[in-house]
């Protein structure tokens, strides 16, 4: 079984500038979500899909594959992440000359993941027959530039 897991990480974030490289803990944002794809032993290709050039730099330090750039139109803040998801499994099902019967979206914003998670959600997705799977996690509080007020109804 073909199982692709993606790391999309683009320049222009207007929220936190560069927010996929900047260190924590000594470590690349990024980093965390390119150890958890590499920890993995059911994904069987691993890409960082960027449109940065020193993203592209970074990943090929941490040796995950950046096969190509990511088009700038699949980039900017109203780009929807299916489309650079459709975009990168047609691009690498022509590069490897094979198909893919999952994609692993591996979002760099979400550091936190447990060592295993990435390969027991594939294990519950293919146990199920789903097409689709979300992994989620219980806040004990609700970030405050997140909540909205609801008046009159």
């Amino acid at each position: 079984m073909n199982i692709l897991g993606i790391i999309p990480a683009r320049s222009g974030s207007k929220g936190i500038a560069n927010k996929n490289i900047i260190k924590i803990k000594n470590k690349t944002l990024i980093s965390y979500s390119i150890k958890s794809a590499k920890n993995s032993r059911l994904l069987t290709d691993k890409i960082v899909s960027t449109d940065s050039m020193k993203i592209a730099k970074i990943s090929k330090k941490e040796l995950i594959d950046v096969p190509f750039l990511r088009p700038k139109k699949l980039a900017g803040d109203r780009s929807l992440i299916v489309d650079t998801l459709l975009y990168c499994l047609k691009k690498m099902e022509k590069l490897k000359k094979k198909k893919y019967e999952y994609v692993v979206l591996i979002q760099p914003t979400a550091p936190n993941r447990k060592k295993n998670e990435i390969d027991q959600c594939i294990k519950q997705i293919i146990k199920t027959k789903s097409d689709s799977l979300i992994s989620l996690t219980e806040v004990d509080e609700p970030h405050p530039f997140k909540l909205k007020i609801i008046k009159n109804g």
